[in-house]
């Protein structure tokens, strides 16, 4: 009966042993069959207190969700010029707690880039969060985007809803979260990562790079892995405007309808200075 019962006992430990056996047996790579989105990789030149990012994406989609042109460029970073750093979740509809989270920043010129960690997917294959909190089944890399690609990716191809809070942390502090968000996106040019929905999934990478920066800043919480409360946590954490109830300032925030009227605004520089005007009019 002591054997069985030990025996019961090692089974979840052996079972644990070989999950983590199995991440450090299997490499991580760039070198797969990519689906086209995730099919270039974002790589970061410094240019003394500037960078440049190539392969970021300028995809134009149509109202329906279909591709008219894929376009990669080389976007001119230069944090200085910062004027506005932008916290966004995108919830999924199937659970409230679970959502896609990104960074935006916009600059003096009013051209904006997004900041994407997500699951990099080879062609064919299917985002499974499940699987990938056990498994090794997806690298992940930061997605950089135009604003206009990225937010009609997610009003016009994805079809959901899209919140944009802006960080109310020190402008300071919001450019050294862009060169944090940088240099993370380097350190993945030269060395591939494992996607993880439990310990590195788009919000908790993100609250890392902040942690680097100044240790304890973005406590440890149920948001890190339940990323559709990330939100609601960084408005606990005055992160976020705080001059309303939660429920109003995420009222503000939604900025699909934004994005839907302004569909057919041509060029990426042109979208984003025409959705700031909107907002600020609003």
């Amino acid at each position: 009966m002591k054997r069985a019962f030990l025996i019961l006992l090692a089974l979840p430990c052996l079972a644990v042993l070989g999950l983590l056996a199995n991440w450090q047996l299997h490499t991580p790579s760039h070198d797969r069959v990519w689906r086209a989105d995730f099919s270039r990789l974002p790589e970061v030149t410094e240019q003394g207190d500037r960078y440049a990012i190539a392969n970021v994406r300028n995809w134009d989609y149509a109202r329906d969700g279909s591709v008219n042109a894929e376009e990669w460029i080389t976007a001119e970073i230069d944090p200085s010029k910062l004027v506005q750093a932008w916290f966004m979740v995108e919830p999924f509809d199937v659970n409230p707690a679970i959502a896609h989270t990104m960074m935006a920043f916009t600059f003096e010129d009013g051209g904006g880039y997004v900041a994407s960690v997500e699951a990099r997917r080879e062609e064919g294959e299917v985002y499974d969060a499940p699987k990938a909190a056990i498994l090794p089944v997806f690298e992940y890399m930061v997605v950089w985007a135009t604003e206009r690609d990225m937010y009609f990716n997610s009003a016009f191809w994805a079809g959901d809803q899209l919140y944009r809070y802006p960080l109310t942390i020190p402008l300071d502090q919001q450019k050294a979260v862009l060169r944090g968000i940088i240099a993370k996106t380097a350190e993945v040019q030269a060395e591939p990562q494992w996607y993880n929905t439990l310990f590195a999934n788009c919000t908790n990478v993100l609250a890392r790079v902040v942690n680097d920066l100044r240790p304890g800043s973005v406590p440890v919480d149920k948001a890190w892995v339940l990323t559709g409360y990330s939100d609601d946590f960084l408005y606990d954490e005055k992160m976020i405007p705080t001059n309303a109830s939660f429920a109003e300032v995420e009222k503000r925030a939604h900025v699909t309808p934004d994005i839907v009227a302004l569909g057919d605004v041509q060029g990426a520089l042109a979208f984003s200075r025409a959705l700031k005007a909107r907002l600020a009019a609003e």
